[in-house]
C-alpha cells in the first residue's frame, strides 16, 4: 500500500500564490511567489499555529475564543479565493473571511454581532518568510535571519519581516497590520504568544493578559497584534492583512505599500461558497501529569546527587549511574525543551555505517526522527519542531484512555535521560504510567515499552508520523503488514531509493494490536495519510520495536526486551568509550570531581552523536562531516581516549573526500553513500586534516598512512574521480593551493570564504582575496610546522620545505598582522599594496577593537613569544571576559536592518544566537587550551567550569535554567533585538543581564571539551612510545585522583599542587619514576616517560602520585 503525505483538502490559488488549508479551515501552507509564509504545517488534530481570538471581557474574567480551525465552533464555506467561517462565541455571532487577492496580499474580515459586549481580538501568525526548503530544513535557524521592524501608522502597529539571509538571490518580505480598528499591542516571538506555561496548559499564555509590546528576536518568528478593546453593539466589522513581496534588497526604514494594500481591500471576487465539512477530532485535552511531592520523589528515586534547587524547588538531579532526571518543575521554567538523542552503539575501529538514532523529548514525543544512517534522508519518522510542543503529530505519540476519553500524553511528572534510553513518569491518580524509549545493543533498533506500576489495563493509541525518506511533505511510502510486523520503504521514486535501494524499516507491534491511520480520531474518516495508528486495548504493559536497515540485513526481533539489560551494555560501552574515566577527591566540598564524572558520560555521548549520527535537538539536519569540525572533537577525542584506528579510517575517508579540482576540501560533504557536499569552502578548512594527521601520527607513530592510496572526488559531482594518489601526494597538493593563496610578495594567507566564525564570513569577493585572518595565520603556522615532523621520515625534502614555509608564515605574522603589540583579527591589503588592520584598536570602520581567536590560537601554537602572550591574555581579561566566558569580539559586528557590507551573517542575523552571542562554547574551550599552554591553572579551570551546564549558576550566576546533562554551542546574552544588544554590550561584561544556553549537541565542543580536561589539565598524554604527564591542577584540586587507562593498563594518578616543584616528579611506592622534560615555550613543562617504563614501574601497584 503507497501512502501519500499531502494532507491538503482546500485549497486557494491565483496566478503567484497557493494558500493551501486543512478540512478544519487551519492553515497548512502558504506559498507566493516561492515564499513560505507560514512557519508550521497545521493538523487537523491540533489546529495550526495562527488564529484569530475573540476575547469577550466580563466583570472579572476574560475569555477567549478562536474564531478559525478545528478548535472553533466554525462552519467553513470555500470558494476558489475565499474561505469563510461562522459561528457564535458567548452571544457574538462572528463571520471571519479570508481573502486571497490576485497581489500577493490577502485579508482576513471580521465581522462581529452582538448587544453590550465588551471584547478585542487577537491575531496571531506563524511566519516562516523563505523558501519552502529553508523553512523545512529547519524553522529555527530561518528564524534567526527574519528581522522584524515595528512601526505605528494609522491603524496602530504594523510589523515588518525581511529575511535577511538570501533565498536564491532575494531577500523576502512580510507586512502584517489592520484596516479599520486601532491594534494597540503586539509581540513577535511564539515564546511570548504561547509562553512556556502552554506546554502543560496547552493554552496560549497572550490570551489572559495583554501583549508585550516587544520586538523579540528569537527562534519562533510569530507575529500578533492585539486591537483596542471595543463594544459589540450591533455589527463590528474590520481586517487584518498581509502583504508578500519576493524580495526587498533594502532595510526596511518605513510602512510601505500603503496604497496597493488599499487597493487591494477592495478588490473583491468571491466566487460561489460550498460548505466543507470540518473533521471533528473525538480525543481529550491532552494529559499533563500532576507534579509529584518531594514523597513520591523519593519513592522513585531515593539516590540522588547534583541537586538542582531554585527557591526550595528540586528541579533536576543525577543517579548514581550518571542518569539525569528532570522534574516538571524545571521543564516549565526551561526555554528549551529536555531532549535526549538516543543511538545504538558501534565498532570503535572504523568509521560507522547503518547507525540507528532517534531523538525524544520530555514533553511527550516518545521518538522522532528515527534514522538508519543518514539523518536526513534515511528516515522513518518525522522530526518534531519547534520549542513549546505546540503541534503535537511529529514523530511517535502516545494517546491512553482516561475516563472514556482519548488524552495525548505531553508533559510527565519526570523525565529520566541515560545515555542508553529515556523515560518518562506519568501519574494517573493512584497509577505511575511509565514509559521508556531504548536502543538496544548490537542492534539496529530503539525499543518503546509501557507499563503500568499498578497492573491496571488501559485502552492505547499509538500514532507514528511517517516520512520515510527526507520529506515530511509531498512524499509517498510503501507500508506491508506482516502479521504482527510492519514493513515500511521509501516509495520507488524516492531520492533515497537512489542510493539505498534496499532502505526498509520494520515495526513490530504487539499481538492482537489493530493498525490505521488517523481515522481513529475522526470517526472513521481518514485526514492525514502520513499517520499510522497502531490500537492496543485493555493492556496494562506492552511493546514495540522499531528496526532500520539499509541492506535489507536486519537481524529477526528478540522475543522480548529489557531496559536495564541494555542499560549494563552501554555502561560498560561507554567506560571502556572514555578509557575507564574516573575522578575522585577527599574533599566532599568540592564537586568538581562528581560533575567532571557526569560531564564525561554525557559529552561522551555528544561526541559519538557528533561524529555518527550528525544532528542536535535544536538542528536536525545535518548528516555530514564538516571537514572543520571532524578534525577536531572526533579525531582529538578519540586520540585522547586511546581509539588510534578509528581516527586512521576518519582520515581515509578525509583524505578521499579531497576535491580534485581545487585540491582542497569542501566545507561539509556526507561520509555515506550520498555525493553530497558544499564544493566550496572557508579559507582555514585546507589545514584542518593536514593538522589531524599530523596529531595522527604524533600521538600513533604510523607513518604508513601516508603510504595509503584514495582517490579524489569531483566538485561538481561529489563523486570519485578514478585518479587516486597516496595520502602523502594528497597532502602536497593541497600545501601547493596554500602556497597559491599568499598574497604578492608575503606568506600571508588569503581569508577566502571566511574562517572558523561562520558569521564572519566576506560580503564580496574583493574581500575574499585581499583580507587576511590572523587566526588562520596562526593556524597555518602551527600546522605546517607540525606536518614538517610528522612526514620528514617519508620525505625529507618536503618536510624541510614545510619547515621553511611555517618560519616565513610566522615572519609575515609578526611584520603585517600585530601593531602597537596587538594582534589585529584582520589585515586588508589594498589593491596599490598598502594594508590596514581590521578589528584593532585603528579599526575606525568595524567598532571591533579586539577579536579572541588569533590571542588564543597563536599560544596554542606557541606562536607567540612570552611577551606577546602575556599582552594577549591581559587583553582577554580586560575587554573579552565575562562572568558566563571569553567572548569572540569586544563589541558586536553591526546591524543595519540586516544589509551586509563587510561581513555576510554577522551583518543579517536579527537574532543574538550562536556565533552571534560572540559566547561560542568552541572558542570558550580553546582559551582553556591557550591558558593550560601557559600554565594558568586558575584561568584554565574557572573557564572549565563556566561553561559546564551541570549547576551552571554556582559558576555562572546569571545564567537562566537550562538542560543540565547536554552541550551547549553558546551562551547568549537575554536582549530582545541587535539594537539593545549594541546599546547595551557591556551587561554581559559586569553581568547585569541573564544569559541562556543556545544550541545543543550538534557540535565538536564535546570532544574538545573532554581533550581539554584529560590531555591538558589532568595532563595526560600519549605518543607511540611515551605517556606525557603535564597537569595544570588548580590548587584547590590538591589530593584529587584520576583512573585512566593508558596502553592498556588502568592506574591512579594523584595529584599533590602543594610540592613546589620545577617540573612534575612522579612516585610509585615512593620511589621517583624515571622521566624527561617535555618542552614548553612559556613555563616548565611536564615530563615523559617511556612506554615500557610507565608498563613495568606499573607492575605492582597501580598508583601513580604527581608532584607538582
Amino acid at each position: 500500500m503507497t501512502h501519500k503525505n499531502t494532507p491538503t483538502p482546500i485549497t486557494l490559488k491565483n496566478s503567484n500564490s497557493t494558500f493551501s488549508f486543512l478540512a478544519s479551515g487551519d492553515t497548512f501552507e502558504w506559498i507566493h511567489d516561492s515564499v513560505m509564509i507560514n512557519d508550521f504545517h497545521g493538523t487537523n488534530t491540533d489546529g495550526s499555529s495562527n488564529n484569530i481570538y475573540l476575547r469577550i471581557y466580563e466583570e472579572n474574567s476574560v475569555h477567549s475564543y478562536p474564531l478559525i480551525g478545528v478548535h472553533s465552533n466554525s462552519t467553513i464555506e470555500a470558494s476558489d479565493t475565499n474561505l469563510r467561517f461562522t459561528g457564535t462565541a458567548k452571544d457574538i455571532k462572528y463571520t471571519v473571511t479570508f481573502r486571497l487577492t490576485p497581489f500577493g496580499i490577502w485579508f482576513w474580515d471580521i465581522s462581529l454581532s452582538g448587544e453590550c459586549q465588551k471584547a478585542d481580538v487577537i491575531y496571531s501568525q506563524d511566519i516562516g518568510v523563505a523558501s519552502a526548503g529553508s523553512v523545512a530544513s529547519n524553522e529555527l535557524y530561518t528564524a534567526q535571519y527574519l528581522g522584524h521592524s515595528v512601526f505605528e501608522g494609522n491603524n496602530g502597529y504594523v510589523i515588518c519581516s525581511r529575511q535577511n539571509m538570501s533565498q536564491g538571490g532575494t531577500n523576502p518580505y512580510l507586512q502584517q497590520g489592520s484596516i479599520n480598528i486601532n491594534t494597540n499591542a503586539y509581540s513577535t516571538d511564539g515564546t511570548q504568544f504561547f509562553g512556556l506555561s502552554y506546554k502543560k496548559t496547552n493554552v496560549p499564555e497572550a490570551l489572559n493578559g495583554n501583549l508585550p509590546n516587544v520586538n523579540k528576536q528569537y527562534e519562533l518568528s510569530h507575529i500578533a497584534l492585539q486591537t483596542e478593546t471595543f463594544s459589540v453593539n450591533g455589527n463590528k466589522e474590520f481586517s487584518f492583512y498581509g502583504i508578500c513581496k519576493a524580495n526587498h534588497p533594502e532595510a526596511i526604514k518605513e510602512i510601505e505599500y500603503v496604497q496597493e494594500i488599499n487597493d487591494a481591500y477592495s478588490y473583491n471576487i468571491t466566487g460561489e461558497f460550498v460548505t466543507s465539512p470540518v473533521p471533528t477530532p473525538i480525543i481529550g485535552a491532552p494529559f499533563a501529569s500532576p507534579e509529584w511531592n518531594m514523597q513520591q520523589i523519593n519513592e522513585q528515586f531515593p539516590n540522588r546527587r547534583l541537586e538542582e534547587i531554585d527557591k526550595d524547588t528540586l528541579y533536576s538531579f543525577f543517579t548514581p549511574s550518571n542518569g539525569h532526571v528532570v522534574l516538571q518543575s524545571k521543564e516549565l521554567v526551561s526555554e528549551r525543551p529536555h531532549g535526549h538523542i538516543l543511538m545504538t552503539n558501534f565498532d570503535m575501529t572504523k568509521v560507522p555505517t547503518g547507525v540507528v538514532s532517534s531523538t525524544n523529548y520530555m514533553y511527550g514525543v516518545f521518538n522522532s526522527q528515527f534514522v538508519v544512517g543518514n539523518t536526513t534522508n534515511n528516515k522513518l519518522l518525522s522530526n518534531h519542531r519547534g520549542l513549546l510542543n505546540v503541534q503535537k503529530n511529529s514523530g511517535q505519540r502516545i494517546f491512553v484512555k482516561i475516563d472514556s476519553t482519548y488524552r495525548q500524553l505531553t508533559l510527565p511528572a519526570a523525565y529520566e535521560m541515560e545515555v542508553s534510553g529515556s523515560t518518562w513518569y506519568y501519574q494517573i491518580e493512584d497509577d505511575i504510567l511509565v514509559v521508556s524509549s531504548f536502543a538496544t545493543f548490537d542492534r539496529p533498533e530503539i525499543v518503546l515499552q509501557v507499563r503500568s506500576t499498578t497492573g491496571k489495563a488501559y485502552d492505547f493509541i499509538v500514532s507514528n508520523q511517517i516520512t520515510a525518506g527526507p520529506d515530511e511533505v509531498g512524499q509517498s511510502f510503501e507500508l506491508e503488514q506482516e502479521d504482527s510486523m510492519l514493513i515500511i520503504k521509501p516509495s520507488k521514486d524516492c531520492y533515497t531509493r537512489s542510493y539505498y535501494p534496499d532502505l526498509n524499516f520494520r515495526i513490530r507491534i504487539p499481538e492482537g494490536s489493530q493498525v490505521s491511520d488517523d481515522r481513529v480520531f475522526y470517526n472513521n474518516l481518514a485526514m492525514d495519510p502520513s499517520i499510522i495508528t497502531i490500537n492496543i486495548n485493555q493492556k496494562s504493559d506492552f511493546e514495540i520495536v522499531l528496526q532500520g536497515s539499509e541492506n535489507n540485513d536486519a537481524p529477526a526481533f528478540e522475543d522480548s526486551y529489557d531496559f536495564n539489560t541494555n542499560k549494563a551494555s552501554y555502561d560498560v560501552y561507554y567506560n571502556e568509550l572514555a578509557s575507564n574515566f574516573k575522578l575522585s577527591t577527599s574533599d566532599a566540598n568540592n564537586i568538581t570531581a562528581d560533575k567532571l564524572n557526569a560531564t564525561m558520560r554525557w559529552y561522551s555521548h555528544d561526541a559519538l552523536i557528533h561524529f555518527a549520527s550528525p544532528h542536535g535537538l535544536e538542528q536536525s539536519g545535518g548528516a555530514a562531516w564538516g571537514t572543520r569540525d571532524v578534525c577536531q572533537g572526533p579525531v582529538e577525542f578519540f586520540l585522547t581516549t586511546g581509539h588510534n584506528s578509528m581516527v586512521r579510517d576518519i582520515l581515509m575517508h578525509l583524505f578521499a573526500h579531497q576535491i580534485d579540482e581545487v585540491f582542497e576540501w569542501p566545507q561539509w560533504f556526507m561520509f555515506d553513500r550520498y555525493p553530497i557536499h558544499q564544493e566550496d569552502c572557508h579559507g582555514d578548512v585546507v589545514f584542518w586534516p593536514l593538522k589531524a594527521v599530523s596529531d595522527y601520527i604524533n600521538t600513533s607513530g604510523d607513518t604508513t598512512i601516508l603510504d595509503e592510496v584514495v582517490d579524489y572526488r569531483s566538485g561538481s559531482k561529489g563523486t570519485p574521480v578514478g585518479k587516486a594518489e597516496s595520502i602523502l601526494e594528497h597532502i602536497k597538493r593541497a600545501v601547493e593551493t596554500i602556497r597559491k593563496r599568499f598574497l604578492p610578495g608575503t606568506s600571508l594567507i588569503s581569508y577566502a570564504g571566511g574562517d572558523w566564525d561562520d558569521t564572519l564570513q566576506p560580503a564580496n569577493k574583493h574581500l575574499k582575496d585581499n583580507l587576511v585572518s590572523a587566526w588562520t595565520q596562526a593556524l597555518a603556522q602551527q600546522t605546517l610546522d607540525l606536518l614538517s615532523n610528522s612526514v620528514v621520515a617519508k620525505d625529507e625534502v618536503f618536510s624541510k620545505e614545510l619547515s621553511q614555509m611555517a618560519t616565513d608564515i610566522k615572519d609575515s605574522f609578526y611584520r603585517y598582522l600585530i601593531k602597537d603589540g596587538v594582534i589585529a583579527g584582520f589585515l586588508y591589503r589594498e589593491a596599490d599594496g598598502t594594508s590596514k588592520v581590521m578589528l584593532h584598536p585603528d579599526d575606525t570602520e568595524t567598532s571591533i577593537q579586539y577579536r579572541l581567536l588569533p590571542l588564543t590560537r597563536s599560544i596554542i601554537a606557541e606562536l607567540a613569544n612570552p611577551e606577546l602572550a602575556a599582552i594577549n591574555v591581559a587583553i582577554i581579561d580586560k575587554y573579552l571576559a565575562c562572568p558566563d566566558g571569553i567572548r569572540l569580539m569586544d563589541h558586536p559586528a553591526s546591524y543595519e536592518g540586516g544589509i551586509s557590507k563587510i561581513f555576510l551573517r554577522a551583518e543579517q542575523a536579527a537574532n543574538i544566537g550562536r556565533e552571534i552571542s560572540l559566547q561560542y562554547v568552541h572558542a570558550h574551550i580553546r582559551y582553556i587550551e591557550a591558558m593550560a599552554t601557559l600554565g594558568k591553572a586558575d584561568k584554565a579551570w574557572k573557564a572549565l567550569m563556566q561553561i559546564n551546564p551541570i549547576l551552571i549558576t554556582e559558576s555562572v550566576p546569571n545564567a537562566l535554567t537550562r538542560q543540565s546533562n547536554v552541550y551547549f554551542s553558546s551562551s547568549e546574552g537575554c536582549y530582545n533585538d541587535r539594537y539593545e544588544y549594541a546599546a547595551n554590550f557591556n551587561k554581559l561584561k559586569d553581568g547585569s543581564i541573564a544569559v541562556k544556553g543556545g544550541w545543543r549537541l550538534y557540535s565538536s565542543g564535546p570532544g574538545i571539551y573532554l581533550r581539554r580536561v584529560i590531555a591538558n589539565l589532568l595532563g595526560i598524554r600519549f605518543t607511540n612510545d611515551s605517556l606525557i604527564i603535564d597537569p595544570v591542577i588548580d590548587n584547590e584540586l590538591n589530593g584529587l585522583s584520576f583512573t585512566y587507562t593508558c596502553f592498556g593498563k588502568t592506574v591512579t594518578f594523584v595529584y599533590h599542587t602543594n610540592s613546589q616543584t620545577d617540573t612534575p616528579c612522579i612516585k610509585i611506592n615512593n620511589e621517583i619514576v624515571s622521566s624527561k622534560p617535555y618542552s614548553n615555550s612559556y613555563r616548565n613543562g611536564g615530563v615523559t616517560i617511556k612506554k615500557d617504563v610507565f608498563l613495568k614501574a606499573t607492575e605492582s601497584n597501580n598508583e601513580l602520585h604527581i608532584f607538582l
